[in-house]
């Protein structure tokens, strides 16, 4: 978990984590019953002191704080603790049925998930007091080949534990009070040429599949449906209408802070209380994969 600045992160990694395979047939609408024989993964819980650590099994030595800023672009620097209830997760659980994959997360009870700072202006790290527009992410990295060599390390964008091989993302974008948006993430790219390539794989239906460095990617919102008019207009790039027997899948390029919200194929929903969420990414946002034509999950 992560707090940079004014940007605030829950992430949640698919590696050595175990979808749980049987459809239960969960529904996105906030009751999370149905989530009660999922199998559940702990995380440590935060203190304001930063006295608890968490380890990556792929730098045993490397300590850093449960809760912390994103700067830390490395393995040897230590991130700055900063304690912060709203990504102070406790428990999180995975599963996924023949057409989505689905997400569960908690965070401590005085903690409310995608809660940002309101402002007309960017954060000033200069007038840190002043209100601003904040920024809040739930982001879920795939390792979806189980090859370490393709995708990137965690660490290139901030985030620890670190571990190689994420292919892609599954994320949603809280901005300045409110949901903004949510995207598919393809990390196969380690320059401008081989961005613009994935780019055009991606416009063709394929997710891409090679060896990358985190700040070299494709975003892309992703629909089963045509977008409305409202979103068409405001889509940075696109959006493109997929190739195949349906004609009701779009994509549409995007970056970080646009002017939402677009409400693409990835479902959720939080608690009343808003410590929980849950959310439904359905397998075929993640395209197609690229080297073998088949459905990238299924």
């Amino acid at each position: 978990m992560s707090y940079f600045k004014y940007i605030v992160l829950i992430y949640v990694i698919i590696q050595t984590i175990k979808s749980d395979p049987i459809n239960r047939h969960i529904k996105i609408d906030g009751n999370f019953d149905d989530w009660a024989n999922v199998p559940s993964y702990s995380d440590p819980e935060d203190n304001i002191d930063g006295t608890i650590y968490d380890v990556s099994p792929w730098f045993p030595s490397f300590k850093f704080p449960d809760c912390h800023d994103g700067d830390s672009l490395n393995t040897s620097t230590v991130p700055k603790h900063i304690y912060n209830p709203n990504v102070n997760v406790v428990e999180f659980k995975v599963a996924h049925d023949n057409t989505s994959l689905y997400i569960y997360c908690r965070v401590v009870d005085d903690g409310v998930i995608g809660k940002t700072s309101v402002g007309s202006s960017e954060f000033n790290q200069h007038s840190p007091s002043e209100s601003s527009a904040g920024r809040y992410y739930i982001m879920t990295a795939v390792n979806i080949d189980h090859n370490a060599t393709t995708g990137c390390w965690l660490h290139g964008g901030g985030y620890h534990p670190t571990a190689p091989g994420f292919d892609g993302n599954i994320e949603l974008e809280f901005y300045n009070g409110s949901f903004n948006q949510n995207y598919f993430v393809d990390h196969a790219a380690n320059n401008d040429n081989e961005t613009n390539y994935s780019k055009e794989q991606n416009k063709e239906n394929y997710f891409v599949f090679r060896p990358a460095t985190h700040d070299y990617f494709t975003q892309y919102i992703y629909w089963n449906r045509e977008p409305t008019l409202n979103e068409t207009q405001r889509c940075l790039e696109g959006p493109y209408q997929l190739p195949g027997l349906s004609k009701t899948n779009y994509i549409c390029f995007t970056k970080d802070k646009v002017v939402g919200p677009f409400n693409g194929a990835i479902t959720y929903a939080r608690s009343e209380k808003g410590n929980e969420l849950e959310l439904r990414a359905p397998f075929q946002g993640l395209l197609l994969n690229s080297h073998t034509s088949q459905p990238t999950l299924n």
